[in-house]
């Protein structure tokens, strides 16, 4: 997957970022999670912007996952299933149970969208398979997708047993057209264990965060 850009010029291009393909990290995990356990991401600025308070260890929080794919149509996915790798990165397989122009659903074991890029294959009923970050819903869930026609209830209830903050480096860069922007730096990610969030304040507010949940609700 692209790195994440950070544009100094504007804070308007925080409002989409990909999160980079992360490698090798204190997170590693190789064996088939059950789906109770999801390491999912969460990024400084849906906090800042007031979709949800900071989070800490050991409460109980209500939320949609999105996902980032790197997916293609599969003939047999088998049962849907994710394979967590490292972060909130997951070999996944499943299927689609729901598009539309605005949004899509996959059914990894557990239900989770995405608002933009459906490729012209992905029609209800298509396997899937392939590399996905699993994140937290940003704003288009619980704003507008849930009141479309057909979509499926896909707010989970979950416990937050642990958080973990990024400390991957940041690199300065300059593009074609002389904006400076930055990165995170290539190689293994590095992150260390917080009892919360601190939106405002943590890696000069651009932070990135992977919440270890444990799941307690089906969808609602």
């Amino acid at each position: 997957m692209p790195a994440s850009l950070f544009v100094c010029a504007s804070t308007s291009l925080r409002l989409r970022v990909l999160r980079p393909q992360l490698k090798r990290d204190p997170l590693d995990s190789h064996n088939l999670l059950s789906m109770s356990t999801l390491h999912v991401g969460v990024d400084s600025w849906i906090i800042q912007d007031g979709n949800y308070p900071d989070f800490r260890s050991g409460q109980e929080a209500t939320f949609a996952l999105e996902f980032v794919p790197t997916l293609e149509r599969v003939s047999d996915p088998g049962e849907p299933r994710l394979h967590h790798q490292q972060g909130g990165v997951y070999s996944a397989r499943g299927r689609v149970v729901f598009a539309e122009p605005a949004a899509w659903v996959c059914d990894f074991g557990v239900l989770a969208y995405r608002s933009d890029n459906r490729p012209p294959w992905a029609t209800v009923g298509a396997s899937v398979g392939g590399e996905i970050y699993l994140g937290i819903d940003p704003f288009d869930y619980v704003e507008r997708l849930h009141k479309l026609p057909g979509m499926p209830a896909l707010a989970y209830r979950f416990s937050i047993a642990r958080i973990w903050l990024e400390t991957t480096p940041w690199v300065q860069e300059t593009d074609l057209d002389g904006r400076h922007f930055r990165r995170r730096k290539d190689g293994p990610p590095t992150f260390r264990e917080v009892a919360a969030t601190d939106a405002w304040k943590d890696d000069d507010t651009f932070a990135h965060y992977l919440l270890e949940c444990q799941l307690q609700g089906a969808a609602v």
